[in-house]
Order: structure tokens, then sequence, then C-alpha cells
């Protein structure tokens, strides 16, 4: 039941699990039954949520109470919908996230009806976290799991935690540092082999200037665990097949391809004529580097000067229809852990911004004198995360605002709604964006 998507559990599923199976408490798994008393049951989940989190995760099931111990027998008996005048889960959400230092990431629990009652079951997964350890506030302890219990943490164990959490900080800028993603102020950043080798026609033929450069990486959180699905032509076909189809523009291809190259990380998709390519790694690591079909040049007739932009309308909704395949990709791979997105923009510096909504009017090439441009900041990196399996189109529209409005920031313009019409990217200036 529990190697389910949480969101897919049943109420059979449950029965199955309790009393056909009848699996009991353990290292990754707590059953807590009816609240008696508000503040001992709140102490209790404060305990177990962050022992879990503190150690190798696990599922927390609330509503099955323990009726013989000796036998380790349970029974599915639910709770009250209402906590403390709250939704339980508010409730739960708010306590937790109030207690627990840092605060620990959790899915959004799954609530399963009980048939012929108002009475419900309430399921959470709490992921092994990678800022561990993690203080519960209440009792100014650190918990970690032991077999079916939470328990107080040896000063040791806790020293260990710390280790690992800067190891694991450690392993990722080491690897960002090798695809040359970590420091924006250095000269390389964003310049890998297969970066440098973009093919641009607009910004090697006409004028001499850097060659501007967009990477957007999906980083799982965990780099070590690799995951290795073979790298063939069988997963090339996949990519293919599971590149199209994504919102805003389902019609497009995500990675259009003239070159294929296999190596011991992964697979290259390449494309030298719309000046792109796309890197997976066994590792569940995958990036894609754009040029030509992000970055415009127009002409100022009167200065006879080129006026250098970046499209943002088709920025967004490239990487919306990307975090659209993330999550079928790492449902592929089995992945379902926190990943790291980071979009790296380099040689930048005195662009403008083009693709403004509909509402806001299309621009001519003599409007770009007036519009705010990046003064600042030649290189730069936006960072967020997402856990594919929570990705929905509502959560994968918030991502996608968030990190307009940062684009746009740099940028100097101080308006998110640039690119979106009541909370939707604009499809009318989307529609019209060449094949990547």
């Amino acid at each position: 039941m529990l190697h389910k998507p949480l969101q897919q559990i049943t109420y059979h599923d449950l029965e199955d699990f309790i009393h056909n199976q009848k699996i009991g408490e353990g290292h990754n798994l707590d059953f807590k039954g009816e609240p008696k008393n508000i503040d001992e049951f709140a102490n209790k989940l404060l305990k177990v949520f962050s022992s879990f989190a503190n150690s190798g995760g696990g599922h927390i099931i609330i509503g099955v109470e323990e009726i013989d111990k000796l036998n380790k027998g349970f029974e599915i008996k639910g709770i009250n919908p209402i906590v403390n005048s709250k939704n339980v889960i508010e409730w739960i959400n708010q306590m937790i996230n109030g207690n627990i230092e840092p605060k620990i990431f959790f899915y959004d629990p799954h609530t399963i009806s009980i048939p012929d009652s108002d009475r419900i079951v309430v399921v959470y997964r709490i992921p092994e976290s990678h800022k561990k350890p993690h203080f519960n506030n209440r009792d100014c302890k650190y918990y970690i799991r032991q077999n079916d219990s939470s328990e107080p943490a040896k000063h040791h164990t806790i020293r260990d935690m710390f280790e690992f959490s800067r190891r694991r900080n450690e392993d990722l800028n080491h690897f960002l540092e090798s695809r040359k993603l970590l420091k924006p102020e250095s000269d390389d950043f964003a310049l890998t082999k297969l970066s440098n080798s973009l093919n641009s026609e607009v910004f090697t033929k006409e004028f001499i200037v850097p060659k501007p450069v967009l990477v957007i990486s999906f980083i799982p959180a965990y780099l070590n665990q690799e995951n290795r699905k073979i790298q063939n032509q069988n997963f090339r076909n996949w990519i293919e097949i599971n590149s199209k189809g994504h919102n805003p523009n389902p019609n497009i291809s995500l990675f259009s391809t003239t070159k294929t190259e296999y190596h011991l990380e992964g697979i290259t998709l390449k494309n030298y004529r719309e000046a792109s390519f796309s890197d997976f790694l066994i590792n569940g690591y995958f990036e894609v580097g754009l040029c030509d079909s992000l970055f415009w040049s127009f002409e100022d007739k009167w200065k006879k000067q080129p006026v250098f932009c970046l499209h943002i309308t088709f920025t967004i909704g490239y990487l919306m229809s990307l975090l659209h395949f993330s999550k079928k990709y790492y449902e592929y791979f089995g992945y379902d852990e926190e990943i790291l997105l980071q979009l790296s923009f380099r040689s930048v510096l005195n662009f403008h911004i083009e693709g403004f909504n509909q509402t806001q009017g299309r621009r001519e090439w003599r409007d770009y004198i007036n519009i705010p441009k990046n003064k600042n900041n030649n290189n730069f990196k936006i960072i967020d995360s997402f856990v594919p399996s929570s990705l929905t189109d509502d959560s994968i529209t918030n991502i996608c605002q968030e990190i307009s409005a940062k684009i746009l920031l740099a940028f100097g313009i101080n308006d998110p709604t640039v690119c979106f019409i009541n909370d939707n990217i604009d499809k009318n200036v989307y529609s019209g964006i060449r094949h990547l």
C-alpha cells in the first residue's frame, strides 16, 4: 500500500494493510489513534514527524488504534475531521510547522473517508531530510526513529546528523561547480563544453558580443543515489514520446534533436539548427541549454546599433512545459524526493525584456530605448524547489510566476504579470514560439 502514490491509497488498501497483511509499526511506519488530550497528541506527533525527518523517513497513519499490544493488533477507527475547532489537517500542519526547527518538508497529506461514517483517516509521508537534524521546540530535543518508537537522539547521533547535512551540501556544491553552475560571479559560470558549443546565428553572425545562454537545471536533492536507468535508444525514444503534449503549448517538442551522444554519465541531445541541447544523467539530473530560441536582437534605426532582448513569455512558457515533463521524468525514474530547479543566465548585461502579454500591448522597435534593462548582472541564477509527485497545474503556474517575477526584477521591471493574464500565461504570445 505504501508503495503507491499517497493520493491513490484507498480505504480498501488500508483494510488489507491492517487486517490481512497485519503490518505493524516499525522504523518507517507509525499509527496514531483519536486524540484524547490535544497537548499530548501534539507532543506525540512532533516526536514522530521530527524522528522520521531525522532518520530514514516514514509514514504516519492517523486514525488507526492499537487494540492488542502483545500481538500488535490494530483497528481502523478514524478521527474527527475537526480538532481544536480547526480542520484536522490545518491544525496538524500549523502545529508541525510552528514547533520543529528548521521546518521539515512533508508531502500533502491524504484523507481517506471511512464508509458510512463522518470520520476519516489521514496519511502523512515524511521523507528523510537533507537539512537534518530537526529540533523539537516543545521539549528542546532531537528525535530519531528506533525500531517502532521515536527516541531522543544521543550527542554522537546529533553530531552525525549535522555532518550528514554538511556533506550533502558539499556534494551538491561540488556537483554544481563541476557543471559550472555554482558561482555567477565566476568567469566560466554556465560555460560548459555543451553551452559553449551552442550554435547562435544571431549573436555570432551579426554582432560581436558575448553569446547569451540560459541553462535550466533539474537537480535531485540526493545526487549520490544513482537511479541507473539504461541510457540507450529506448531511453531516447521515451524522451521523444514524452517531450510533447505539455501545457501551455502541447504542440512543441521540448527536445528536438539532430544528434545524440551516449556517454558514461547519461545521454546528450543536441540541436545545432536551433541552438539548444539537453543533457540527461543517470543520477536523475537533467539540464537544457538555450540561446537563439529565447534571446533576440533588433536594430535601433536611430542609433544604428543593436538592441538585445530576452523573450520572457517564451522563457516562462518553456519552463512550464519542462516542469510538466519533469513530473513524468521522475516518475519514470521512481524518484520522488525534492528537486532543485535552477535557471542560470550568462552574458545578459544590458539586455531588455521582450514578450509582453497582449493586454500590455506589443512593442515596436523604437520603444526599446524606454524599457528598463539589466544593468547590473552579467550572470545570475534563480533557484526554486519542488517534489515531482506534488506538481499540479496550479503549483506549476505558481512556480513559474515566482520565477518570472525574479527574472523581471533582474531586468529592472517590478511587474510579475508581464507574461500572464489572469494567472495564465498569454498563449497568444507563446503560441508563436519556434521549435526548440
